[in-house]
């Protein structure tokens, strides 16, 4: 009997791990420009808004974003989007997320948070 737990542990683990995120996370921007870009004849780029830095972004090698100049935000998260309106109208440094789990456009990684410091 333990020797078939330790088995279906290992199991679970192992079909488990493809379905880990890999984040990062990313201290001290300033957002310079915000690119709404709506449909965009059916691709992974319809409804999303980019938001561009002042300074290169530094990504860790664990994960698969590739582009140094922005990040984005799908649409339908009207609450980040939001956030990063105020962070650029009052030139705030933000902190963000990045998940490479969240589709990627052409090396641009989508944020699943994004903090506005004071």
């Amino acid at each position: 009997m333990k020797k078939y737990k330790s088995v279906l542990l290992t199991s679970i683990l192992f079909l488990s791990s493809p379905l880990l995120a890999q984040t990062a996370h990313i201290e001290n921007k300033i957002i310079k420009q915000v690119r709404v870009i709506g449909d965009y004849s059916g691709t992974t780029y319809d409804n999303s808004v980019e938001l561009w830095f002042t300074t290169p972004i530094s990504w860790p090698s664990n994960i698969n974003c590739t582009n140094t100049d922005r990040v984005y935000i799908d649409a339908k998260h009207t609450h980040i989007v939001s956030a990063a309106y105020m962070a650029l109208a009052s030139e705030k440094t933000v902190n963000f997320d990045a998940d490479d789990q969240l589709p990627n456009r052409s090396g641009s990684c989508e944020i699943s948070f994004l903090d506005v410091l004071k």
